[in-house]
């Protein structure tokens, strides 16, 4: 229940401080005083969107805070879930800035406009000004009749086992569309792979290549080069090896004279020995070259192969092996291509069975949902002045949808045309229905207002006033159905008054009796029933406007409740009158 509301620097209110309590609480106040203001505040304690605009002009942020009572185990549960500590009371405070960056905290600690909402359908449900227009809307009454039926954990099962249908569909006509273009890469890539593989190509092959060729190109001046140096080694009249070698002997005579030169000794004697072996080395070198003209024609043709693969599949060859192993995933994943359509095939049935099965146990709820809902319309239409009123909840089963036909909202074409070609084998069309993502129902409203008139939709029977008593009895019952703590009606008024107006306060006063009720209202039969009464004004403060809010005393209700009756001039008799209906009210209560 809520117990308070803060506001700081929101639109026209500068600070506001309300405190509230069980039963009926009615809201009055002059036409712009600002109690909308006070609804959208609301609003933004159970997770409605904050913009920039509602921030008063010349302030830097808006603060809503509002305290509620907290005794609901789902409320409790969901807060321990979430981390936040679950105590008797829930503090919400919003903060919405001029920079967009808006903060939420709950019970002190911060928390996301998320979880915000999850707990605001807990907390309470605001019923908006001319919100029985939605009436008329071709969704409304299917969303209405789920209220009533509690079937909003099925809904969503519902939705997500469509969404896993079209999705699912999607593939499938995804790949059914495109097997033409995927044998043409399937044979595009074959030949690319056959091209690839034919030149066994090998990593590090085309360095391996250029320096035998280069090899091959130069035989002659290797050959030459060898030679020159096998014979300065030790060919030559002064080769190296014979002139270590005499160095070697004169070393060993002066050896004998001081021994530190056997150090030199050793070192020479393993470099003749390094000597011989270069030698050795370029010795065999020298024999294996040989000009060979067929290998460097080979060799070029071969790096021809190459130049060509590297400008058509990558600028190397380690670029053209990986090209190769890419063409040939994609051609693995190709050629099993129809083993997958088969697959996704599959998969649409189970997904079409699974979505299917569900929405036809959903649509049989609905219909045991219905005959409830138009036993209990009728009395509380009877309760709202409508004796003798029919309403009627319909399944038209021989209207589905046409998601290819540019019509309207709410239009719909007949089943009696056959359904053929892609849409025969559409997954959401079954015998004269259509499944949608909130199931295979279309339901209407139909009313018949007053005994021996036919029943009709509402569109076309109900006036402003029935729609508003419509909407008020559909939300009572959608209410209670749901156990909400707090219910805030925002001029749900609209389009009547008299006598039906007194009828109407009097539901909301009885359905006050088990929760909270706030109720903004301009019409004095209503607010006299209130067991606390607010108002609403706007005032001029040093050239600023400012609208504020205060609870009445008893004295100061009636002076209210008679201003709404006389206007500008509070005159002694609408003060009589005004005491008159809050003292008729309280008899017809009690």
């Amino acid at each position: 229940m809520l117990r308070h509301l803060h506001i700081k620097n929101f639109a026209l209110i500068d600070e506001l401080e309300l405190s509230f309590d069980q039963g009926f609480n009615v809201i009055t106040g002059e036409t712009g005083a600002g109690k909308s203001l006070l609804m959208q505040a609301l609003g933004l304690t159970v997770g409605g969107r904050a913009t920039s605009d509602v921030i008063r002009h010349d302030t830097a942020e808006a603060v809503v805070e509002a305290v509620f009572d907290v005794d609901d185990t789902r409320i409790t549960r969901l807060l321990e879930e979430s981390g936040y500590s679950a105590e008797d009371e829930l503090l919400v405070r919003r903060v919405v800035s001029q920079n967009g960056r808006g903060r939420v905290h709950l019970n002190g600690a911060v928390t996301t406009v998320a979880l915000l909402r999850q707990l605001g359908e807990r907390v309470m449900h605001i019923y908006g000004q001319h919100e029985q227009q939605t009436l008329l809307e071709p969704e409304a009454a299917l969303r209405l009749l789920d209220d009533f039926a509690g079937l909003g954990a099925r809904g969503k099962e519902m939705a997500a086992r469509y969404q896993s249908l079209q999705k699912s569909w999607s593939r499938l006509q995804a790949l059914t569309q495109g097997k033409e273009a995927a044998r043409a890469r399937r044979e595009l890539l074959g030949i690319q792979v056959d091209e690839v593989k034919r030149a066994a190509l090998q990593p590090g092959e085309e360095e391996r290549l250029r320096q035998e060729k280069a090899i091959l190109l130069n035989v002659e001046k290797l050959a030459q080069g060898v030679a020159a140096s096998e014979e300065v080694l030790v060919a030559g009249e002064e080769a190296v090896m014979d002139r270590i070698g005499r160095v070697m002997t004169r070393l060993r005579d002066l050896a004998r004279v001081d021994e530190s030169l056997k150090e030199a000794i050793v070192l020479l004697s393993s470099g003749l020995a390094q000597v011989e072996e270069a030698a050795l080395l370029l010795r065999k070198y020298g024999e294996r070259l040989h000009v060979n003209p067929e290998r460097l024609e080979e060799i070029d043709a071969r790096l021809t192969i190459i130049a060509r693969l590297k400008q058509k599949y990558g600028g190397s060859v380690d670029a053209i092996l990986a090209f190769q192993a890419a063409v040939e995933q994609e051609l693995q994943q190709l050629e099993g291509g129809e083993e997958s359509l088969t697959m996704l095939r599959q998969e649409v049935d189970a997904a079409a069975e699974a979505a299917w099965s569900w929405a036809q146990q959903l649509s049989q709820d609905r219909r045991t949902a219905a005959r409830t809902l138009e036993a209990k319309m009728v009395q509380e239409l009877a309760g709202l002045g409508m004796k003798g009123a029919t309403f009627k909840v319909e399944f038209p089963q021989s209207a589905i949808r046409n998601p290819q036909s540019a019509i309207s909202p709410g239009e719909f074409r007949t089943a009696a045309v056959p359904l053929t070609g892609a849409v025969a084998d559409d997954p959401f069309y079954r015998s004269e229905q259509r499944l949608h993502d909130t199931g295979c129902d279309v339901v209407e409203f139909a009313l018949s207002a007053n005994p021996g008139e036919p029943l009709l939709p509402l569109v076309q029977v109900a006036s402003g006033g029935e729609l508003s008593r419509l909407m008020l009895a559909l939300k009572v019952l959608g209410t209670a159905a749901e156990e909400a703590p707090t219910l805030i009606f925002d001029e749900v008024d609209a389009g009547i008054g008299g006598a039906v107006a007194e009828v109407v306060g009097r539901r909301l006063k009885m359905l006050a009796k088990n929760r909270q009720v706030l109720c903004i209202t301009h019409l004095p039969q209503i607010a006299a029933f209130a067991d606390h009464a607010y108002t609403v004004v706007k005032t001029s403060v040093k050239g600023r406007t400012i609208s504020s809010a205060k609870k009445l005393t008893k004295p100061e209700q009636v002076q209210e409740l008679a201003r709404m009756l006389g206007g500008v001039e509070i005159t002694p008799e609408a003060r009589r009158h005004a005491k008159e209906m809050i003292e008729g009210a309280r008899r017809i209560e009690s």
